[in-house]
């Protein structure tokens, strides 16, 4: 494995990946607080190298959501923990809503 090579994401999974650091200065978070998040669930970055944290637009994109639950809210990590996952369930049922739209509309009316 070459220098340039180490650090990056498995090749199926070549997008942007940044270090935990960048991300922190990005978002506006101490790493202490983004390795908390992952511990709890909220983020999960991809690892090389065993430990070496990689994070992606979308993780970058939660982490500043969760900044700012934290910030504009005023949540503590429990709240802003609370919050997040809230906000995954909303997700979760818009998209079973979506389908279930989209098989009633396929379907040919029913007798009358």
């Amino acid at each position: 494995m070459t220098f340039e090579e180490r650090g990056r994401p498995p090749a199926d999974r070549q997008r942007a990946y940044y270090r935990l650091e960048i991300v922190a200065e990005w978002v506006g978070l101490p790493t202490t607080r983004i390795r908390a998040y992952e511990r709890i669930g909220l983020v999960q970055p991809s690892r090389v190298q065993g430990s070496v944290r990689l994070y992606d637009a979308a993780a970058v994109a939660r982490l500043r959501l969760l900044r700012r639950l934290a910030d504009d809210l005023g949540l503590n990590a429990a709240g802003v923990e609370v919050v997040a996952r809230l906000l995954e369930e909303i997700d979760t049922l818009r998209g079973e809503v979506k389908l279930l739209k989209s098989r009633a509309a396929d379907e040919p009316p029913g007798p009358k």
